[in-house]
């Protein structure tokens, strides 16, 4: 998946007032990762329970297109994380 897909994704499916979710998950999602208390199978649980909450106070109501959005929100998240990781950093046995 490309940069331009996740765009495509983001913009079909992700309503304009949710993408601050998406850059606050970000943020968040790299702080729970520099806590060494949090261990790394629980961050993108803590971004989905996180990115609900953010999405129902955003969009004013606790409802299911918002618990959606919520989600939609945390996986963007976490994708772009994946996608800018597995690109740029090098890992040990990279070439």
């Amino acid at each position: 998946m490309k940069e331009t897909d996740l765009l495509a994704l983001v913009s079909q499916y992700l309503l304009d007032e949710i993408l601050i979710v998406v850059v606050a998950l970000l943020l968040i999602g790299t702080m729970l990762k520099k806590t060494p208390r949090v261990a790394d199978w629980l961050i993108p649980w803590l971004l989905t329970v996180s990115g609900v909450g953010l999405a129902w106070g955003v969009m004013g109501a606790i409802s299911v297109q918002a618990t959606i959005q919520g989600i939609l929100a945390a996986g963007i998240a976490t994708l772009g994380h994946q996608l800018w990781k597995q690109t740029f950093v090098k890992r040990e046995g990279d070439q």
